[in-house]
């Protein structure tokens, strides 16, 4: 396995618990909590994933992912959130979700084509 990927969770235990799940089967993460701590991230790329919780205070998601995407054109996105996934938000994790069930999503995104 492998891969590097940025994670944007604004709830702590969360987002440990997601490093800590795919550091343990070999990808390179990147954790923030904030959309200010992101952009600088970003500045280390680049990054092959990005999981992104939908509802960090403060972050308009569809404006970071432009920047996302703008620093990192090939990467793909896997969307988080505690409510139902908004129409055509694809691919989305229903928080909570199981640790086998994130890291099979990140394999089969990861594995696919380009750009999802």
């Amino acid at each position: 396995m492998g891969g590097k990927i940025l994670i944007l969770e604004d709830q702590p235990l969360v987002l440990q618990t997601i490093e800590k799940a795919l550091g343990k089967v070999g990808y390179d993460t990147t954790g923030v909590s904030g959309g200010r701590e992101c952009v600088e991230a970003l500045a280390v790329g680049p990054y092959d994933l990005f999981i992104a919780d939908l509802h960090v205070p403060g972050v308009d998601t569809d404006v970071l992912c432009s920047k996302v995407r703008a620093f990192c054109p090939g990467i793909k996105f896997l969307f988080v959130s505690g409510a139902a996934a908004p129409p055509g938000m694809s691919p989305f994790l229903q928080k909570p979700f199981r640790i086998d069930d994130l890291r099979k999503t990140v394999k089969e995104i990861l594995s696919g084509p380009q750009g999802i």
